[in-house]
């Protein structure tokens, strides 16, 4: 960092494995790695459980392009990331290891446990979708923790306290989700839509709050219908949404 921001660090040295062997370890997070693989081919994305491999950090957009300006996502985290757009905006996906703890901010949550993610195929590095801005270059390439945590940092002091950020519209949204005391199963685990009862694939969640642990453990997504609705209803008037 230099004052204040992420500068780009010197290149160093650092193996790569063919794709295939990495396409292999990545697959291996999923209880049958080979449904992962035709998930690749037919579709591009798989929906691969967190938690054991790997875990993944949600970051705002907005979040990201104020910590590093002008500078490329892979010069401020070198490792595998992740990009995709959704009602809040751009969102990035930071592949960390193993977390047994996430001091992060909570508009920067950890997805681990009990919730998947929709990884793309190594070759999907574009849009439309899900695509890789940064995809890993061998097995067990991952980000380093205290780099995402760094950037995170970054990222507020950026911003401001006074800057209505993006994230601080999902915490609105937030605001909405019903009590989980009154849900099914499928509804805590993000399987179907936590506000109607519309079964959630890779392609259908349209947002995810990623693991909230309060009052209990839970993972609510949600579909696109429900989530324009709530933000039609007042959020779109708020500063930073724009």
């Amino acid at each position: 960092m230099q004052n204040g921001r992420t500068t780009q660090s010197a290149v160093l040295p650092s193996r790569s494995d063919p794709p295939e062997v990495v396409r292999d370890w990545l697959a291996g997070a999923h209880p049958s790695p080979e449904q992962a693989r035709r998930e690749w081919r037919r579709g591009g994305i798989s929906l691969l459980p967190l938690g054991s491999r790997f875990d993944a950090v949600r970051i705002p957009g907005d979040l990201v392009h104020a910590a590093i300006g002008s500078l490329a996502v892979s010069d401020a985290l070198d490792g595998p990331v992740i990009h995709d757009v959704r009602t809040l905006g751009p969102t990035y996906w930071a592949l960390v290891p193993r977390q047994d703890d996430w001091p992060g901010a909570p508009e920067a949550p950890l997805l681990s446990h009990g919730t998947c993610l929709g990884v793309p195929d190594l070759t999907v590095t574009g849009p439309p979708g899900s695509f890789w801005v940064t995809p890993p270059r061998h097995r067990d390439h991952l980000c380093r923790t205290e780099d995402v945590l760094a950037l995170i940092a970054c990222d507020r002091r950026e911003l401001g306290q006074d800057h209505t950020t993006r994230a601080e519209a999902l915490t609105a949204l937030a605001q909405e989700l019903p009590p989980p005391d009154t849900l099914s199963d499928d509804h805590l685990r993000g399987r179907t839509c936590v506000w109607c009862d519309t079964r959630l694939t890779a392609e259908t969640a349209y947002l995810d709050f990623g693991q909230l642990t309060e009052p209990r453990r839970w993972f609510p997504r949600a579909c696109r219908p429900c989530t324009d609705e709530r933000a039609d209803r007042g959020l779109t008037a708020r500063e930073g949404w724009k």
